[in-house]
């Protein structure tokens, strides 16, 4: 592209990421928002108007026809996701930024990857604690070995919320600070009595997962479990443990010196966005974001549920492509014992529930 030239962007999805999306874009040179997709024709209106976008459409097929976009903003709910993905790399984009998670099963997170591989197109997924400073202070710390060899890394999520919604963060957030590793295996628990929903798609009640990575270390995710909770660093190790501070601060604890040592992290000089940019131009060889590193993600999560299913652990790869889950709730092995369909996001019409 010449120096002159402004990459074309369309968003897709509307919504309060499809927001965040365009101020993160409208931050970046060279680069110009163009078109704005959502099914909701007053949701890509009211975008358009906010962000000064020229053109808005409802049909993903039309945008993609009439705009040459170089990158795709895709900000739909976790369902469509990959159909918008899978039209986008077959239009030409040059990249796709896509939101976590990254889609609703791996069989969609396959279909992502291959239509992406097959058209050349830079595909990320949004996972952007990849640039906290604290997460790659962290991620720094281990690789030099100031805690020995990890052993295990915890997580509580918020209440309500959702593996999908909450657990790809999380997730995803272990693997960067442990250097991305491959998975083992991955045992989990499940339930689900209550028709709970999460922006369209199935959820559990409550959720617990142990993951085992290459090397031996355990991680731990804990979703809507009950109370107390208890107080665990982020990572420990065989010489040691990190927990977060105040103000950004590492707390840092192992053999080489009493009691607790504060870290600092250094600034993070760029972003997602940026960085994407530069995987298109060549700048870089890879994207710390790159829709490899969610499919990792996704698929932990769903070997969280399928451990339910097969009654078992799960070693890895993964084979089923289903959403586990959705699985369970058609074939009875999860049957609804509290009436009442409600999503915790977006609630369906007439929804008097909340959870």
């Amino acid at each position: 592209m010449a120096t002159n030239e402004k990459y074309r962007i369309g968003i897709i999805g509307c919504g309060g990421m499809g927001g965040s999306h365009s101020r993160s874009w409208q931050k970046q040179e060279n680069v110009e928002i163009v078109a704005a997709m959502d099914i909701y024709e007053e949701s890509a209106k009211k975008l358009a108007a906010e962000y000064d976008i020229p053109a808005t459409y409802t049909d993903v097929d039309e945008m993609l026809a009439k705009e040459d976009l170089d990158i795709v903003s895709i900000t739909t709910w976790q369902g469509p996701r990959s159909e918008a993905t899978v039209a986008a790399a077959k239009a030409g984009v040059k990249g796709i930024m896509g939101e976590k998670p990254m889609s609703a099963s791996l069989g969609q997170a396959d279909e992502m990857l291959k239509a992406c591989e097959e058209n050349d197109v830079k595909l990320v997924i949004g996972h952007q604690r990849r640039y906290r400073q604290q997460n790659t202070e962290i991620r720094r710390l281990i690789a030099d070995g100031a805690i020995g060899q990890p052993t295990t890394l915890h997580h509580r999520a918020k209440a309500h919320a959702g593996l999908l919604n909450t657990g790809t963060h999380a997730i995803d957030t272990w693997r960067y600070m442990l250097s991305d590793p491959e998975t083992l295996w991955v045992i989990g628990q499940t339930a689900r009595t209550t028709d709970r929903w999460e922006r369209r798609t199935i959820c559990e009640d409550l959720c617990m997962g142990l993951v085992c990575f290459e090397g031996g270390t355990r991680a731990i995710y804990e979703g809507d479990l009950p109370d107390p909770p208890v107080a665990m660093p982020i990572v420990a190790g065989t010489e040691g443990q990190i927990r977060e501070g105040d103000n950004g601060i590492i707390l840092l604890q192992n053999g080489d010196a009493k009691g607790w040592q504060e870290i600092t992290p250094q600034p993070e000089p760029k972003n997602q966005f940026q960085e994407l940019i530069q995987w298109i131009e060549g700048e870089i060889p890879t994207h710390r974001g790159r829709g490899e590193q969610g499919r990792y993600t996704i698929e932990i999560m769903m070997a969280i549920y399928e451990s339910l299913r097969i009654k078992d652990v799960v070693r890895m790869p993964l084979e089923t492509k289903e959403l586990p889950l959705e699985l369970m709730v058609n074939d009875g092995t999860l049957p609804v014992l509290e009436e009442g369909r409600y999503d915790l996001r977006t609630p369906f019409e007439g929804q008097t529930r909340k959870r």
